[in-house]
């Protein structure tokens, strides 16, 4: 019974009340006063009764509106609003909620919530329930959601737990927040923080390399000794950029290291590193650390270095026992270039575990070295110029010793003569000794005006075909009085049949007269000189031996440097300018030749052979119509060739050549895999390009006769490449290439060519 309804009954009650007053109206006045009064006071609740009836209408809107309110606010709040039982059974859910799971919210009651929690969480979840028997409100708990074909995404709950009169949970209230947003953000606070980190670490790491490159340069200018300096640099790398460092320099225009500068942060890994570079110093030709800088002239970063690398260089146990007391963790070997001179090497290493090299720190390397590099160029050029100015001013005290000393004989003989009546014998010999003298410094006034020449660039040669045995023949009759004095004899060794030349013949003689001259004029009393003339494949050979005083190692690679002499004091034995050999290399060179010197030391002779290319060369010599028909297909049958070519379309067309001729060709692409057929080939014939990446054609060769040495036969070996010069084809054949052929080549050529050396062979 509503409000309404109660009222209606009252105001019923009422007009039965007056009427049942107005009946008994009659009555005695104190019952009608009684039932007047009552009425009264029935009409006065009534009143209070529709006050109070009001007041509850009211009240009951304002409930209602509350009500509304309260499910307006739990339908359409951002956040989810779940109520589930204690084990997590969906009751109530607001549209946020089903928003957040993709349920529509009549599918979504009664579905346990677990349903819709990560699989990773679910262990959590279930905790976290446990838990909240115990708890009027749990804390804000941050977890993964998984709605229905949507992803994982992250939200943050809070409950609040409903118990019941007696104290018993009987409900779960759940806020569900989305906080993917907040989780971004907060990555995106975190990734801000840590560049502003990295950024400060990164300033603060620039402005360390500065000071360390700026300190680094205050050192390089402080000495023109360059060995002071590296060694303070490779002091200052501690351990600031390493835990050592060795600091190789090319000395003396050798390709090897000899005497590395070494800094170490602990004395115990100094020693370690000296025992190492003394008894197992990497080969110059490795393909690793400074050897392979050197060669490359780039650098080289190890971040991580492995105990399998330590057993790949290791060449015995000892040798790996040594390198894993060095703990090296981190190598970086930076060149020393300047102009793209390569100058040597750095090495800077690690042992600490926490600290590996990284980009950053091979740019620091870098430039530290390049600096070092103009250091070093700096002061060889001062000690350059210093030598020059020594070497000049020794050479003009020499040049005025040699001339004036056979000008002294000259000149009192001939006072002599116009003074003195002399006997037919002391005018003879007075004669003899003013031509002698006077042919010496003809001879010491031409070698000065042809160093000069050679300054300027103005030698002239007058090429024609030359044969080398009269050449050298009249040289060993030139030299044969100063040797007959001397009790020296020389011996020839010519190979007649020697083919010929294209240069001048005044020259060449001039050089080999200058070899033996040289031979003689260095060798003592009684000693021996011997000439050879042999044909080296494609070049002519003539070596110049002698049991003379030798060359020390020192003063080797200055042996054809011009106004250089081992010994330029006043107290020596040998005169001359040291000029000789200077012209003999430019001479040499100006015919397309080499000339080198090889001596075993002081006391040991010397020998100095120089090689000039044949007339014609060897491929024409190998082509013989007469050997080969240009039609015979089978030309090359039977011939196991192997074919090494890095270009994949030049292979194809030189095998199908080849085959086409009968040949069976193996085709590779690289050094290794040439090395690893070998083995298990044994090929006829070897055809290879010089210019291949990693590894050159030359490398292949020189590897290949290496073992051979312990052979009889070599297997025969044709240089293929589009490398044309003249320098080229005579570092093939140093190499150990049989022939040269430069590309493109005609393919009747090749095969002739291949069937001749094979032919040559057996």
């Amino acid at each position: 019974m509503d409000v309404d309804e109660f009222s209606q009954q009252v105001e019923t009650l009422r007009s039965r009340v007056t009427g049942l007053l107005q009946g008994i109206a009659s009555q005695p006045y104190s019952q009608q006063e009684l039932t007047a009064e009552a009425f009264e006071e029935l009409q006065i609740s009534l009143e209070e009764l529709k006050i109070a009836s009001e007041e509850l209408q009211a009240t009951r809107m304002v409930v209602e509106k509350e009500r509304q309110r309260y499910q307006e606010l739990f339908d359409f709040a951002p956040d989810g609003y779940l109520v589930t039982d204690t084990f997590g059974t969906i009751l109530e859910a607001n549209r946020a909620a089903t928003i957040h799971l993709n349920v529509l919210q009549r599918f979504l009651i009664g579905k346990p919530l677990l349903t819709f929690v990560a699989k990773s969480d679910h262990q959590a979840f279930f905790n976290y329930l446990t838990q909240l028997q115990q708890l009027d409100r749990g804390g804000e708990w941050e977890m993964c959601i998984q709605p229905r074909e949507k992803i994982c995404f992250d939200v943050a709950l809070t409950v609040v737990t409903v118990r019941n009169e007696l104290g018993k949970a009987v409900a779960l209230r759940w806020l569900m927040r989305d906080i993917s947003q907040r989780r971004r953000l907060e990555s995106q606070r975190q990734q801000l923080f840590a560049n502003e980190q990295a950024a400060r670490i990164a300033a603060q790491a620039a402005e360390r390399r500065s000071n360390f490159l700026a300190e680094a340069s205050r050192i390089l200018v402080s000495s023109l000794d360059y060995r002071t300096t590296l060694t303070s640099i490779a002091q200052l790398a501690l351990p600031t950029l390493a835990d050592w460092c060795i600091v190789n320099v090319v000395e003396n225009n050798l390709a090897v290291f000899s005497n590395p500068i070494i800094a170490a942060s602990e004395p115990t890994k100094e020693a370690l590193i000296r025992e190492l570079q003394q008894n197992y110093s990497i080969p110059v030709d490795a393909d690793y650390g400074p050897p392979k800088v050197l060669r490359t002239g780039k650098p080289e970063l190890l971040i991580n270095i492995l105990e399998s690398s330590l057993q790949k260089k290791a060449s015995n146990e000892e040798h790996l026992n040594l390198l894993r007391q060095l703990q090296v963790k981190s190598q970086m070997v930076v060149p020393l270039l300047v102009h793209k001179r390569k100058l040597g090497t750095i090495l800077f290493a690690s042992a600490q575990p926490g600290r590996h090299y990284t980009i950053a720190d091979l740019e620091m390397a870098e430039e530290l070295a390049q600096r070092a590099a103009f250091a070093i160029e700096n002061s060889q050029l001062y000690q350059q110029a210093q030598e020059a100015n020594r070497i000049k001013e020794e050479f003009l005290a020499i040049v005025s010793h040699e001339l004036r000393t056979p000008l002294n004989s000259m000149l009192g003989w001939v006072q002599l003569i116009r003074n003195r009546k002399l006997d037919e014998r002391t005018t003879s010999n007075a004669l003899e000794t003013i031509e002698r003298n006077a042919k010496l410094q003809r001879k010491l006034i031409e070698d000065i005006l042809d160093i000069s020449r050679i300054v300027q660039g103005q030698i002239h040669l007058n090429i024609r075909k030359v044969d080398f045995v009269p050449i050298i023949q009249a040289a060993i009759a030139a030299i044969h009085p100063t040797s007959e004095i001397k009790d020296i004899q020389v011996e020839s060794n010519l190979d007649s049949c020697v083919g010929q030349v294209m240069g001048d013949a005044e020259r060449l003689q001039q050089v080999v007269w200058n070899l033996l001259s040289n031979a003689v004029k260095f060798t003592p009393s009684r000693g021996r000189v011997e000439v050879c003339l042999e044909q080296i494949n494609s070049n002519v050979q003539i070596t110049v031996s002698d049991t003379g005083k030798g060359i020390s190692a020192d003063f080797l690679p200055y042996i054809f440097e011009r106004f250089r002499q081992a010994d330029s004091t006043i107290t020596r034995v040998d005169n001359g300018l040291g000029l000789g050999l200077a012209i003999v290399h430019h001479l040499v060179e100006m015919h397309s030749g080499t000339v080198y010197a090889v001596s075993e030391g002081e006391g040991q002779g010397a020998t100095f052979t120089v090689l000039l290319p044949l007339l014609e060369p060897q491929v024409k010599q190998l082509i013989k119509e007469s050997e080969v028909k240009i039609d015979n297909l089978s030309l090359l049958d039977g011939l196991q060739i192997l074919l090494v070519d890095d270009n994949a379309d030049t292979r194809e067309l030189i095998a199908f050549i080849l085959e086409e001729s009968g040949a069976r060709v193996t085709a590779v692409s690289s050094v290794g895999e040439a090395l690893e057929a070998l083995g298990r080939l044994q090929p006829d014939i070897l055809v290879s390009d010089i210019g291949m990446p990693d590894e050159d054609g030359y490398s292949l060769i020189r590897k290949v006769r290496a073992q051979e040495a312990e052979q009889e036969e070599k297997i025969p070996a044709v240089a293929l490449t589009a490398f044309a010069r003249d320098e080229e084809r005579r570092l093939a054949l140093q190499a150990g290439f049989q022939v040269h052929l430069s590309k493109p080549i005609e393919p009747e050529e090749l095969v002739k060519v291949v069937a001749n050396l094979a032919k040559g062979s057996k």
